[in-house]
């Protein structure tokens, strides 16, 4: 059913989830029962977009939220001021990454980055925040987005979990919310996952398309596209039917035929975005992108 208003928080369409904005002690108390701490709880976050001062935000909830399994789907440059900044810090700390489309694209030195724009505007855009990006990393950098993997498979208790930027077919293509079930469901049975997980759509979702199917989304960290500017990360949380009780996530079921039960939690992190909207106007990015995550 429908989800109700939360603070800072537009309503969702049904089949998405709650948020978590507020802070880790009081309200967040249920991440610390006694069954959620048997249970696997891990970090999905993506489109970090040249966006450091989210970046460090987002680590810094995570730190808190005790969850120390972490995981970035792609895209971390492009639009922002600090590409090189961003991969200094995703690379330091040590998550396995995969390779979104704006990473393939500079990694590459491909010229574009394979985003869909609507108008010439924002191609016009676009191509200016491609040549920036791809002008404010070296060859090092470069390298090492270019050889990121297209995708990484996890396995709890028999749930096959697979993490990529696009979809399982393609790096830049877009499981936007209005997606059919159907199309999900064979995207998924093809890939041989009962859980996919995605980036590149920069709005937080977890569907459940088919039985013991699961989609989830991971929003932006430095990007988002859904009203709301606080950067994004998303909690996967791994367990039995009670452990799912306890966790607000109205698509909150079972994985396959495992047993395990599948919860996401999206937590929305403030940060300074005018400073960043600042430094990205003082970097010479044209002004609709500085406006675009001040909007959110």
């Amino acid at each position: 059913m429908p989800l109700g208003d939360q603070v800072g928080v537009r309503a969702q369409p049904e089949g998405w989830f709650r948020g978590a904005g507020e802070p880790h002690a009081g309200g967040g108390g249920q991440r610390k029962t006694r069954a959620l701490l048997k249970t696997r709880r891990f970090a999905l976050y993506s489109d970090v977009h040249g966006n450091v001062s989210a970046l460090e935000a987002v680590y810094q909830d995570m730190d808190d939220a005790g969850v120390l399994e972490r995981y970035c789907l792609g895209d971390l440059v492009g639009y922002g001021a600090d590409p090189a900044g961003v991969i200094e810090r995703v690379r330091r700390s040590g998550d396995p990454v995969v390779q979104g489309n704006y990473d393939r694209g500079v990694g590459g030195r491909l010229g574009d980055c394979g985003c869909y724009y609507a108008t010439e505007q924002a191609r016009a855009d676009g191509q200016a925040s491609y040549d920036f990006t791809s002008a404010n990393i070296d060859d090092v950098d470069a390298e090492w987005l270019a050889a990121l993997p297209v995708e990484l498979r996890l396995e709890h208790q028999g749930a096959r979990v697979l993490l990529c930027h696009g979809s399982p077919r393609k790096v830049n293509e877009y499981l936007l919310p209005d997606r059919t079930d159907s199309q999900l469901e064979r995207l998924a049975r093809e890939a041989s996952a009962e859980v996919v997980c995605v980036g590149h759509v920069h709005v937080p979702y977890h569907r459940t398309p088919a039985p013991g199917i699961h989609y989830v989304s991971s929003g932006s960290v430095g990007k988002p596209k859904d009203g709301d500017p606080r950067a994004c990360w998303v909690e996967l949380v791994l367990g039995d039917a009670e452990v799912m009780a306890a966790v607000n996530d109205s698509s909150a079921a079972v994985v396959g035929a495992t047993g395990v039960w599948l919860a996401a939690i999206a937590h929305r992190v403030p940060y300074a975005v005018d400073v960043e909207a600042a430094a990205m106007r003082a970097a010479g990015l044209p002004e609709s992108l500085a406006r675009a995550i001040l909007a959110g």
